[in-house]
C-alpha cells in the first residue's frame, strides 16, 4: 500500500511540475484537458491510399453489413475496414501533433463505434481513435478521443493544428474541458458561496448543482454547476486531495468548464483561445481569470437557438441587400407614385416568402428584420410603418 501511495504522490508531482511550467508560457491560464472530436470519414481514408475505396457500408459492424448485403443479396465478407481506417487516423493525428504513438489496434470499440486503435504517451493509453458502427451516418465518421493526459503533452500551438484539420474536414467538436489550476489561497466552499450569490445565473436563472466528496470532513470535495444534458458543466474541485490524498492538506484547487455540443455548437477557436471561451461559460470563471491576472476576452459558446438567430440574420440581411440593390427604384417608384398600388401589391402578395427566408422560424425572422432595420436606419429616421 505505501508503493501504491508514493507512487501517486510522486506521478502527482510529475502532473503539478508539467503544469506549472506551462503556465509560464500560457498568459489565458486555461489549458484543454480533454478533447474529442468527429470528422467525415474521407477526411482520413484519403491520406491511405489503400483506403479510397471505402463506404460507410464497408465501415458497418458484422451485423449491420450481414443484414444490408443480405437485403442485396451479396455475400457478407470478413469485416476489417473500421480496424484499418481506426490505424490510418491514429497515423494522421501522430503526424500531425508529433508527440504521441500509435498503439495497438483493437477489435472491440466504444462509444458505439465498433472499432478502435490506441493512442499512446510513455507506454500509457492517452487516447482512442474510432471508426464502423451499427448506423450508416456513424459508420461514415471517425472520432477521436484525447484524455487529460494526452493533451499535457501536446503544446498549445499544435493544437491549432487540429482546429485547422477539424474546419478544413467539416468536423465538430463534441467534447472540450477548460480547465483552470490555482495552486493557493483558494478553498472549494467559496465555490458554492458564488453559486448562491449568484454567479452562475444564465439569463436570470439558476442552473442545477451537485456536490460530491466528503464535505463533512472536508476533503476530496467536488462543486458541479449544470448538466451534461444540457451541454455545459462547471466543476470547481480539489485537484490536490486528488493527486497527493488529502493527508497532504494540499490546497490545489481546480476549475473545469466541460461543455459538449449537446444543443451546442462549439466553435473550432476553443483549441485556440481557450481563456475566452472559460470566461464566456460563467460571471464566477470570469472572475476567477481577472484574479489571476489572465489575458482574456469573454465569449460565449452559442447554443442552438443562438445559431438559428445567427443563421436567421444572416438570410435577411442577403434580402435587405437585393431589395437596395435591385428592387428598390421599383419600390421607391411605387411608393411615390403608384398611390395604393403598393399596398395593393403587399395585400395581394402577402402569403409568398423569398425562397432564402423559407423554413425559418417566424419570431426569428421578426427580430432578424428588426435588427437589421436598426442597424441601416438611425434612430432619429421616420417610420414609413402605416404610411401604405
Amino acid at each position: 500500500m505505501r508503493t501504491a501511495d508514493a507512487r501517486a504522490v510522486l506521478v502527482g508531482q510529475k502532473v503539478k511540475f508539467t503544469l506549472e511550467q506551462q503556465e509560464q508560457e500560457n498568459p489565458g491560464r486555461v489549458r484543454i484537458d480533454w478533447l474529442r472530436f468527429t470528422v467525415p470519414l474521407d477526411a482520413v481514408i484519403r491520406t491511405d491510399r489503400a483506403l479510397l475505396n471505402l463506404t460507410a457500408l464497408d465501415l458497418m459492424d458484422q451485423r449491420g453489413r450481414d443484414v444490408v448485403r443480405m437485403a442485396h443479396g451479396t455475400e457478407p465478407d470478413v469485416y476489417t475496414s473500421a480496424h484499418m481506417v481506426t490505424l490510418a487516423g491514429a497515423r494522421l493525428l501522430v503526424g500531425m501533433l508529433g508527440c504521441l504513438e500509435v498503439g495497438q489496434v483493437e477489435a472491440k470499440g466504444m462509444d458505439y463505434y465498433s472499432a478502435r486503435t490506441g493512442l499512446f504517451f510513455a507506454g500509457e493509453t492517452v487516447g482512442w481513435v474510432l471508426a464502423g458502427g451499427k448506423a450508416s451516418n456513424q459508420a461514415a465518421t471517425v472520432h477521436f478521443n484525447l484524455f487529460g493526459s494526452a493533451l499535457l503533452q501536446i503544446p498549445r500551438e499544435r493544437l491549432a493544428r487540429i482546429a485547422e484539420f477539424v474546419s478544413a474536414a467539416g468536423g465538430k467538436i463534441t467534447r472540450v474541458d477548460l480547465a483552470l489550476d490555482v495552486w493557493l489561497g483558494h478553498r472549494v466552499e467559496d465555490v458554492r458561496t458564488a453559486y448562491l450569490d449568484g454567479e452562475f445565473d444564465v439569463r436570470g436563472k439558476r442552473p442545477g448543482q451537485r456536490e460530491h466528496g466528503s464535505w463533512t470532513l472536508g476533503h476530496s470535495r467536488t462543486f458541479e454547476v449544470g448538466s451534461r444534458e444540457t451541454g455545459k458543466m462547471f466543476r470547481g474541485y480539489e485537484k490536490g486531495d486528488e493527486q497527493f490524498g488529502h493527508e497532504a492538506g494540499s490546497e490545489w484547487l481546480r476549475y473545469e468548464v466541460e461543455v459538449r455540443d449537446n444543443h451546442r455548437v462549439i466553435d473550432t477557436d476553443v483549441l485556440i483561445r481557450p481563456a475566452d471561451f472559460f470566461a464566456g461559460a460563467y460571471p464566477f470563471c470570469a472572475r476567477m481569470l481577472a484574479e489571476q491576472q489572465a489575458e482574456f476576452e469573454a465569449q460565449t459558446i452559442r447554443t442552438v437557438p443562438e445559431l438559428a438567430d445567427v443563421t436567421a440574420e444572416a438570410a435577411v440581411q442577403r434580402v435587405v441587400r437585393w431589395i437596395k440593390r435591385t428592387a428598390a427604384p421599383s419600390i421607391v417608384a411605387a411608393f411615390d407614385l403608384g398611390g395604393d398600388l403598393l399596398a395593393e401589391i403587399i395585400e395581394s402578395e402577402r402569403h409568398r416568402m423569398p425562397r432564402r427566408l423559407l423554413g425559418i422560424d417566424g419570431t426569428h425572422l421578426r427580430s432578424s428584420f428588426q435588427k437589421v432595420a436598426e442597424a441601416l436606419a438611425p434612430a432619429a429616421a421616420p417610420s414609413l410603418i402605416g404610411a401604405v
